[in-house]
This record gives structure tokens, C-alpha cells and sequence, in this order.
């Protein structure tokens, strides 16, 4: 059998996932993100405890990755990698203004992600690393120090009081 040089043979399970990386790649490129939700592909997501802090942070609105960072204290390019894989997942999405790079929840379009965001606000109030989180974010938000752009009211998530949340004094 002749050698393949570079060429992506879909027929082969281990190249398989490669053509589909790659295809995802160039709808990423092109605009269209247009790859279904896999529960495992969630589920894998979810699984690092970063991950699920940032995502408790997240629940509360739009923040800065460089205020995301400080609040949970640790490296940014280290919260950047995480925020990353959340956002290859399709649990997050990012938009730039200017040099800073804002992150929010995606919408709940799907009963994966719905039930997901769900789960999210039951359990991480259990945690407490995650309600420590919550309260770092509070007061960096009362000082000034981080800015936390509230989610509109039309979106109807998350199921918290934003408005007091960074009125809170």
C-alpha cells in the first residue's frame, strides 16, 4: 500500500477525527461555526476544575480574560488555554475591544448547553473554592480593580441578580 503523504484519509478511524478538526478549523476560519455539540466533547470540557471556576465567573456576566485571571489568580496564559478549550466546546465566546479580549457564556441554544448552564448554577454555590471566587470577583468589582459587564435581560441567564451583584456594597 502506497504511502500517504499528507493526505487525510477519512476512511481511517485515526484520520477520521484529523478530517474533522481540519474541516472544523476551516469553517472556524471562514465564520461558520457550524459543528454540532457532543456531549462527550462537553463533558471533556468540563472536567478540568479551572475550567469549571471560570465558568462559575462567567455565569455573572462578560469579563476580561486579563480580569479573569487576577481573580482566580493564576497565569493568564494559563487561563487563556482553558478559555480556549471552553470556547472550542461552544460553552464560551470571546470579542475583542481594543487590546482586551472579553469573554461571556455563550447562549443556551441547546438543551446540552441549556442543561449544562443549569447544573452550573445548582452545584457551584455547593463548592466553596467556587463561592471564594465569587466574592474575589465582588470586591474587585466594588474597588474598581475589574469590571463586570452584566448580561442583558433579554437573555434571560443566568438566573442571578447581576444588577445588584455589581451595585453590591
Amino acid at each position: 500500500m502506497p504511502k500517504q503523504t499528507g493526505a487525510v484519509n477519512i476512511e481511517n478511524p485515526c484520520h477520521a477525527h484529523r478530517a474533522d478538526l481540519l474541516f472544523y478549523s476551516y469553517k472556524r476560519i471562514k465564520g461558520y461555526d457550524m459543528r454540532p455539540y457532543r456531549l462527550d466533547q462537553l463533558f471533556k470540557a468540563l472536567s478540568e476544575p479551572t475550567r469549571l471556576r471560570l465558568l462559575n465567573l462567567l455565569r455573572l456576566g462578560s469579563i476580561c480574560v486579563c480580569e479573569l485571571h487576577a481573580v482566580l489568580r493564576i497565569p493568564q496564559p494559563t487561563a487563556s488555554r482553558h478559555l480556549a478549550a471552553l470556547r472550542h466546546a461552544g460553552l464560551v465566546e470571546d470579542c475583542r475591544s481594543g487590546t482586551r479580549i472579553i469573554y461571556s457564556l455563550t447562549s443556551p441554544n441547546t438543551p446540552q448547553v441549556e442543561a449544562l448552564f443549569e447544573m452550573l448554577d445548582k452545584c457551584c454555590p455547593c463548592e466553596e473554592v467556587m463561592r471564594e471566587d465569587l466574592e474575589r470577583l465582588k470586591k474587585a468589582v466594588r474597588n474598581g480593580t475589574c469590571r463586570l459587564d452584566p448580561y442583558p435581560p433579554e437573555r434571560n441567564y443566568p438566573a442571578l441578580d447581576n444588577a445588584s451583584f455589581a451595585g453590591a456594597g
